[in-house]
This record gives structure tokens, sequence and C-alpha cells, in this order.
């Protein structure tokens, strides 16, 4: 309720005339193009509104590139560039990508710049031919998002065209790093049970496979958004999540209900799997970026001893629990959900993958296309080496895309890549080491990474042949 208050000559005209002028004024703001407002409630805002107010930097994200040292304050153009550095090592965008991007950003600013790309770290040194200045920028790598990386891919480009100074630029990108999360809570829990559900149905299961598949999904989002609150379970959420699946898996197998435990395992855990961080190290090593590619390698290997280990400690814990008899058969889905599968993983993607709800369409694209493609090669080369039809349309629709409508290429290319990568034959190759068998484990483990090998040839032949706009 608004109190009425008499206008400046004392009267109730006055006071009508006061409210007349500032609804015009209101309207006239409202008509005005988007990016002459104030448009700083979305990451686009941020980057096309007017420029942001030194007051507007926020405290939480200051960090060391800021303080002084030696001969004055660091140059913005550094500043910058260690701040983005360090936010795209965070999201685990290739080593090749985050060099080049810098090389280009730094080639547009006038300076000379040499970059050494490491998973958890990166060396920037940057000359303007008197002063070389040198950083060190460490960051634990983490998940996608791909809506932060598409406002950033915009940032740069402005900053390339010369319509953004770095300072600016650099307030900007603080702006956009402490912006909330658009998918936390719920809609990511929602993501993980679509996911581990639809992913059952791609690994032939089917009945009463699909629900629980979801519900087991649905715990291993639970110990993740536990994870983002401490730090200890972060760091063994693989070995956690995967000791928990497994007890919960073997306790559905005891009550005779009729489910295919190995397809419920890997359903639930396949998020976790780190396929993509494999395929993205032999795409390091192809592209001689060999410490990089190396070190994530291993990180992989390790994930996926980790997620064995906890496994086999859920299994021997699962026999203690009473066997029960075998109920009726639970009837099988509908092929038409079995159609439907791969929409509702991209679905299940959106979130996870924090993509802009306005490039969930792309995702489906994405998506659509790694089926189609891997479908094709599987016929045409067979199922290891078919993944190389399939990374080359995805990778190629990824580049063509980025170059028609100045997008970052991961939003075609993480999703469609995550459809195709050889998480699962990693795993059986882990599992299979635990149970002893030798020779099964060292044939599995080459057809990982066979397709990893497949995905990253037919990703680099789609650079080749449909060379990207920008590296980003």
């Amino acid at each position: 309720m608004v109190a009425y208050r008499p206008g400046p000559d004392g009267t109730i005209f006055g006071a009508v005339d006061l409210w007349v002028r500032q609804a015009a004024r209101l309207a006239k703001r409202q008509g005005a193009p988007k990016d002459e407002r104030s448009s700083t409630n979305t990451l686009d805002g941020l980057v096309t509104g007017a420029p942001l107010p030194l007051s507007a930097r926020p405290a939480t994200v200051a960090s060391q590139e800021d303080s002084q040292e030696g001969d004055g304050a660091l140059d913005p153009a550094l500043v910058f560039m260690l701040r983005l550095s360090r936010a795209l090592l965070g999201w685990g965008l290739p080593a090749q990508r985050i060099e080049e991007s810098l090389e280009r950003l730094a080639e547009a600013l006038g300076f000379d710049v040499d970059v050494l790309s490491t998973p958890t770290g990166l060396v920037v040194s940057l000359s303007d031919g008197t002063v070389t200045r040198t950083r060190v920028v460490r960051m634990q790598p983490g998940g996608s998002d791909l809506e932060r990386l598409s406002a950033l891919h915009h940032l740069v480009g402005r900053v390339e065209r010369k319509e953004l100074t770095p300072d600016d630029a650099d307030r900007r990108l603080q702006a956009i790093l402490a912006r909330a999360p658009s998918y936390e809570g719920i809609p990511r829990l929602i993501g993980f049970a679509l996911v581990s559900s639809m992913s059952a149905l791609l690994l032939g299961g089917g009945g009463l496979d699909v629900p629980f598949a979801a519900l087991l999904g649905l715990m291993v989002g639970l110990l993740e958004l536990l994870g983002t609150k401490i730090r200890a379970i972060d760091r063994l959420l693989p070995a956690l999540a995967s000791t928990a699946v497994s007890i919960g898996v073997s306790a559905l197998a005891a009550t005779g209900l009729d489910v295919r435990p190995s397809v419920l395992l890997l359903a639930a855990i396949v998020v976790l799997l780190p396929g993509l961080t494999v395929t993205t190290a032999i795409i390091e090593l192809a592209t001689a970026h060999l410490v990089s590619g190396t070190s994530r390698l291993m990180g992989g290997v390790v994930t996926f001893l980790q997620i064995g280990f906890g496994v086999a400690l859920g299994q021997k814990l699962g026999e203690i629990l009473p066997q029960a008899a075998r109920v009726r058969a639970a009837p099988e889905m509908g092929w038409w959900l079995e159609i439907l599968a791969p929409v509702i993983f991209a679905l299940g993607l959106v979130p996870l993958l924090k993509v802009r709800k306005d490039d969930a369409l792309v995702l489906l694209v994405a998506i659509g296309i790694a089926a189609l493609g891997a479908r094709l090669g599987g016929w045409l080369l067979g199922a290891e080496l078919g993944a190389f039809v399939g990374a080359l349309l995805v990778a190629s629709a990824a580049h063509a895309h980025g170059r028609q409508w100045d997008r970052p290429t991961a939003l075609v290319l993480v999703p469609g890549t995550l459809f195709l990568v050889p998480g699962s034959v990693g795993f059986l190759s882990v599992q299979s080491m635990l149970s002893n068998e030798v020779e099964a484990a060292t044939a599995t483990a080459f057809r990982m990474l066979l397709v990893a090998t497949a995905i990253a040839a037919g990703t680099l032949v789609a650079t080749a042949a449909v060379p990207p706009r920008r590296p980003l």
C-alpha cells in the first residue's frame, strides 16, 4: 500500500503530476532495448548490459591476481586472463582449447603469451615487449557448466572485438562467476534420476529396472549434493556412491524382485564413470599435450579403481543379506519408451551439465546425432570402431553450430560425446580384475581404449574438416 504524499506545490494535483511523470519514465525504461536496460538479472545481461561500476565487484571472488607485487599492480589484461583460465580449468576443458583460447585473446589485446595447461594447474606468461609477467594458476577440476561457458564465450568475443576493456571484462567475469547456479538441489536430483533410469533402458534393462535405477540414481545425487557441503565426501564420492549403490542392488536382488543387478549397478553410477575424462586425455595425447593428457588419463584410472573398490565392498556387505525366493518376472517396457529413452536422457543432462534453458533443444539434437551416429557406425565398422562415426558427426555438428551462431562448441560436443564414451566398458574391466579374471580385464580395458581412441580420432578429423570459429 502506497501512502498519499503531496506534490512539490503541496496540492493533490502536484502529487498526481509527479506520479504521471514517474510512470512515464518507468514505461520509457521498460520499452528501451535490452542492452540499454540494467539487465543484470541474467548472465547474458552481465555480458551485454551497461558497464559495471567498481562497486559491483564481488568480494567473494577476489583472489591473488588482484594483489600488488613488484613494480605495481598487475596489468588488467593479465588479471582477466588469469581469472578466465581459472574458470575454464574448473570446468574441465581440454588443454588445447584453453591454451588456444588464451593465445587468441592475448593476440587481440596486443600481448605475447606462453601457456602450459594441466588438469589442475596452468602457467601463464604474458609479455608486452618490455615487461614479462608469469603466474601459476591452481584449480581443482569440477563439473561442466555450459550456461556460464556460453556467457564467457560471448564475453571473450566482445573483448577480442575491442568492445570491452580488460578491466570492464574482468568485473563482468567476476559477476558471472559469483552468480548463483541455475540448477541446484531438486533439479539436479531429478537429472540424476532421469539419466540413471534411461541408462537402464539403453543398457538392455526393462521392467522394474527402470524405476529402481531412478531411485539409486537419486541416492547418488543426494551424496553429490552432500559432497558440496562436506569436502571429505566430495573427495571420496566415487567410492562412497558405488558402495551405497552396490549395497542397494544387493538388497533388491535379495528380495526376489525381477531385476538385473548388473544393469542397475551400471545405470546408477553411469554419471560417475570417467569415460569422458579418458576420451579427453586421449585427445590431449594425440595433440601433443603429453603432461595434461597423461595426468588426466591417470586421474580417470584412479576414479575407475575407486568405483571398483566401492562396488566390491558393497557386494561383500550385501552377501550377509538373506536371500529370498524369486518372484514373477515384471513386464518389459514398451518399444516406444526405448525410442524416447535418448530424449529423456537428454532432458536429464540439462541440470547435470547446467545447460541454459534456451539451449535444451541443442542438447537434444546433439544426443540424437550421437545415437544415430553410433548405430550407423556400429553397422559399418563394428561396435568399437563405430564410435568414430558417431564422434565425427557430433564434432562436425558442434563446429558447424559454433561457426553459424557463434556459440561454444561444447554445447553440442560435450553431451554428444558423453553419449558415446566407453565408461561402462572401463568399469567392466575393473570389475573383471577384482574377480581375478585377468584375461577378461585386459580385453575389456583394450576395448575401452579402442573406443576412446575412435572417439578422439573422429573429433580430430572433424576439427580438421570443419574448423571451429573459436577455440571455446
